[in-house]
């Protein structure tokens, strides 16, 4: 009989992990439950305990999953296999016992990245670009490192290596001295590297998101940088301290794009939930919710007036927000493109808006959200652009692993689709000269 038994943490765990915490972890606390140990399964949440050991069907655990009373659970998922739900109901008829006294309490495990190794050459691709404030360096993002070009001769400054994952985010210092570098490992947690742009030293790796960012802003002071994880939360940090200050936390789904207003005094966030967040700095206290979009959302830009906010994500459209002290007003929105909108900055002069498609398109567009140009026939996805201060440059980099300079003039290429890493990633270089000395 004590062998047909379920235990905790070899068949619920597993269960609870797969199915429940994307609602009921320590980031994600719907209804005040936790689920990420049998301690918080024990204290249980707003409802009341959970399980009532020895008695499966009076537990509202098995009560929600069946679907006997609402919500039914998972609430944003498939409902669970009958099996499943049978496991669970004969661990809590056998009495609940729990792990072992050392695993008590612990969290469940943090799920395994498989090392899976490409067979033929891989490029990795371009996940950001970011010109320096003077225009002099453009730092370009992929997969663990992030190069610094000379975007007057594409020349290769420097290589900055040890990054986490795909570095999907980067902000210069408003004085230009120190470049933040942000990314991580999904699932794992996020990362965002500090580097001294001159002397290509790491000054300090901030952690704290429990999973990868993807969007990283320097505030106009240089005291404080924004981050954005799909986690759902929106972080503050201390550049004095390195150390987190607010966590700014009403996302209920993943935090694409972070902006900084102007005058430093707001900070904008826009997230997979379909809505943009006004916050306020100084308290982290958000003042109002933009939610006209109808799709996940991101990209997001602040105009130079820092009086509007552009935003636009997988609906193809484009929203630009009017906003005051105490709201936002939809002013304009248009659908622009066949297809999802991957990337949106606006130029320094607040004269025009830039979009990049999944169409394969990267379209110009005046505050009135008209047409002016188009660079269509993009070989692959361009997933990052970027303005330089003098708006005479766009960067563009793609999933392809290829880096075109545009003049934002004439429309023509000044640097034509140079591929900015090795023709491998890094782990795969490192493979390949391995076999070479075998």
């Amino acid at each position: 009989m004590a062998a047909s038994t379920p235990s905790y943490s070899a068949d619920v765990a597993p269960i609870l992990q797969k199915h429940c915490l994307a609602c009921h972890s320590s980031t994600q606390h719907k209804s005040g439950l936790i689920l990420e140990s049998y301690s918080a399964l024990l204290k249980g949440g707003k409802h009341g305990q959970p399980i009532l050991p020895h008695n499966a069907g009076g537990s509202l655990i098995i009560q929600m999953l069946q679907g006997d009373i609402d919500p039914r659970m998972p609430a944003e998922g498939d409902p669970l296999p009958a099996a499943q739900i049978d496991t669970i109901k004969a661990w809590i008829d056998a009495g609940a016992e729990g792990p072992t006294e050392i695993e008590a309490g612990q969290p469940l495990a943090t799920p395994v990245t498989p090392n899976i190794r490409p067979e033929v050459a891989v490029v990795s691709p371009v996940t950001s670009v970011r010109f320096s404030p003077d225009g002099k360096v453009l730092a370009v993002g992929g997969s663990r490192e992030v190069r610094l070009f000379d975007p007057a001769s594409d020349k290769v400054l420097a290589t900055l290596t040890g990054h986490a994952g795909l570095v999907r985010s980067l902000a210069f210092s408003p004085d230009g001295k120190l470049l933040a570098a942000a990314g991580g490992l999904a699932q794992i947690g996020g990362e965002i590297k500090i580097w001294d742009v001159q002397s290509h030293r790491l000054l300090k790796t901030m952690q704290g998101h429990k999973d990868c960012i993807y969007s990283v802003a320097w505030s106009p002071d240089g005291k404080l940088i924004a981050s954005g994880s799909y986690d759902r939360a929106v972080k503050l940090w201390d550049m004095a301290t390195g150390k987190e200050g607010k966590n700014l936390q009403d996302h209920i789904d993943a935090v694409f794009a972070v902006a900084f207003s102007p005058d430093g005094k707001r900070l904008a966030s826009a997230s997979q939930d379909r809505t943009v967040k006004i916050w306020d700095v100084a308290s982290g206290k958000r003042l109002y919710t933009l939610s006209d979009a109808l799709d996940g959302l991101t990209g997001l830009a602040y105009s130079p007036s820092g009086d509007q906010v552009a935003a636009a994500g997988y609906d193809k459209t484009i929203y630009v927000w009017a906003l005051s002290a105490e709201e936002g007003r939809l002013s304009r929105s248009l659908i622009a493109d066949e297809d999802s909108l991957l990337a949106l900055v606006w130029s320094p002069d607040g004269k025009t808006i830039v979009t990049a498609s999944a169409d394969g398109s990267i379209n110009f567009r005046n505050t009135k959200l008209d047409l002016v140009a188009a660079i269509d026939r993009q070989p692959d996805w361009v997933d990052a652009l970027d303005i330089s201060p003098d708006g005479r440059w766009l960067a563009a980099g793609r999933y392809n692993g290829t880096l075109s300079l545009y003049d934002t003039t004439s429309y023509k290429e000044t640097i034509a689709q140079i591929t900015v890493f090795d023709s491998r990633l890094p782990q795969a270089a490192s493979e390949a000269q391995e076999a070479a000395r075998r």
